[in-house]
């Protein structure tokens, strides 16, 4: 092992171990570059709290190499002080919230990272510069050199990510870990993205070009149809594993999700069926969906691999494969935007998309319908049912019936009868409520026929041609409960009649004169002017 040995004037005559130097020329250079940083720390009289840093850089090689550079770069400026015990740095804080250890203090506050991976490559870009400076000390300018000194080549989306990141650490620093009394970057500090450029999105055709090409293993297939046909994120089809779904029923449960918003939907009849027949092939063990090597497939990092195989299929559309400053070339995120823009162009509602996709606001729907209309004006229609436009699915279906999704020899046994439209045992309708069946029928539910639309009704039995029959029932001669009613109601009129008359004038008539009759003949005269 080489060593290196420098006279640092108060500090003595130091020798240092240099562990990545396999060759005297290595050796030679890394001892050139210790001379520069000691004479920095000498002119700037920082030598003695620089010694940690000198011995850090004789044993350290490239990224880490210059990160000792710029923690010594603020040494020398007076930004860097010997720090008391327990004052925390950027870096050490950091590491804190992504390893979960924040969140197993403060559970009620703080949720785990699920994608912790990405937090790390994010805070990769400015760990230079944020990494060794305490919480208590870092300011506004601190986190402006950051974002300004990110690669050029990054995206304004990339650049707010980051900034988002930085932001979220403080915010944590400040509650619920009260670490500093307030976060050093003010509202409106993360810098706004341009969100407006246009997105890619397939066409059915491409989409059966893309299903029928057996050159591309059928694991990827099924997967990428799975996402155009229900509308599921990528990280989260990737994440499914076989008890989040009841092909018995139809049916798919997703819990855990980006906006923690858990939904439940019914699949379509077509993946339910091809689902059933890739399953018996190709027993799902971990993950529903794999890789042929048995490693899960890659969830929004997939965006490569699905180009390379849309070029493999033959779909050769340019806007798809070109990113300019108003477009974006497609990636698996945008099998969302298929699954959308398709759906909506053939009728569907923004409920039922919203069901699936997780959406929560009609405006990110809302987005998609000019795409839509247009899909709809070109009469391109809908995607192609899945269990046919894979070849090594197609014709199956009635061989695989609704079998369980189990992972085992289940998930292999066919013709067991279940079926999506099927009731489960114990519940089915009542004779009154469904149509007979015919014995044809009968006969193709037995052999794990294929399903059909979920509106559709059986044909009419044999049993509808028979004469109908007519029940015979007594007629009493007691009048029913609603003769009495129409009576009550007669009065009512006639009462209202009387009333009428009471109240009406008419011109008075003198009556007849009629002689009186008298038993006994006609009264005296006498009797009469009395």
């Amino acid at each position: 092992m080489w060593t290196a040995r420098l006279s640092l004037s108060e500090a003595g005559r130091c020798t240092f171990s240099l562990p990545t130097c396999r060759t005297e020329h290595e050796a030679n250079a890394r001892l050139e570059v210790l001379a520069e940083l000691a004479g920095r720390l000498l002119a700037a009289g920082q030598i003695v709290l620089g010694m940690p840093l000198l011995e850090q850089a004789a044993a350290r090689d490239g990224s880490a190499l210059r990160d000792v550079r710029l923690a010594l770069d603020q040494l020398c400026r007076g930004e860097a002080r010997p720090r008391p015990s327990g004052e925390t740095t950027f870096a050490e804080f950091a590491e804190l919230v992504v390893s979960g250890r924040l969140a197993e203090q403060y559970p009620l506050h703080v949720k785990p990272l699920r994608r912790p991976e990405q937090y790390r490559h994010k805070l990769n870009h400015v760990l230079d510069v944020l990494g060794p400076v305490p919480l208590s000390r870092l300011t506004l300018d601190h986190a402006d050199r950051a974002i300004a000194m990110l690669p050029g080549h990054l995206e304004a989306s990339s650049r707010q990510g980051i900034a988002k990141v930085i932001h979220r650490i403080l915010a944590l620093a400040t509650y619920p870990a009260r670490i500093i009394a307030n976060n050093p970057l003010p509202r409106g500090w993360v810098p706004k993205a341009d969100n407006n450029k246009a997105k890619s999105s397939l066409y059915p055709d491409e989409d059966r070009r893309l299903m029928a090409a057996v050159n591309i293993p059928l694991a990827y297939r099924i997967y990428y149809g799975f996402l155009i046909r229900e509308g599921m994120r990528a990280d989260e089809a990737g994440r499914l594993e076989p008890s989040d779904l009841d092909l018995e029923r139809g049916a798919i449960v997703l819990d855990e999700n980006k906006t923690d918003d858990p939904r439940a939907w019914a699949l379509s009849p077509d993946v339910v069926r091809a689902l059933r027949v890739y399953f018996a092939m190709c027993p799902p063990k971990q993950r529903v969906f794999s890789r042929p090597s048995g490693l899960p497939l890659p969830g929004r990092d997939g965006a490569k691999s699905f180009r390379d195989h849309l070029r493999c299929a033959g779909v050769e559309r340019p806007e798809l494969f070109e990113t300019t400053e108003s477009r974006l070339n497609i990636r698996l995120h945008d099998t969302r935007a298929t699954f959308i823009t398709i759906k909506l162009a053939n009728g569907r509602t923004e409920t039922w998309i919203s069901d699936r996709t997780g959406h929560r606001s009609s405006n990110q729907i809302h987005n998609y319908k000019r795409a839509a209309r247009k899909v709809a004006e070109l009469g391109l229609g809908d995607f192609a049912p899945l269990d046919e436009a894979i070849p090594e699915l197609r014709g199956k279906g009635r061989a695989v019936g609704g079998a369980r999704l189990s992972g085992g020899a289940e998930a292999g046994a066919a013709g067991e009868g279940r079926f999506l439209g099927a009731a489960p045992p114990g519940q089915a309708p009542a004779s009154a409520d469904v149509p007979a069946a015919s014995a044809a029928e009968h006969e193709a539910a037995a052999d794990g026929a294929a399903l059909g639309p979920r509106w559709a009704t059986p044909a009419p039995s044999a049993a509808a041609d028979q004469p109908e029959v007519i029940e015979m029932v007594s007629v009493s001669s007691a009048r029913p409960a609603s003769a009495r009613k129409y009576r009550q109601k007669d009065r009512s009129i006639a009462s209202r009649r009387r009333k009428r008359q009471r109240f009406s004038w008419s011109p008075p008539v003198s009556p007849p004169r009629v002689a009186p009759v008298w038993p006994n003949g006609a009264p005296s005269a006498s009797l009469l002017e009395k």
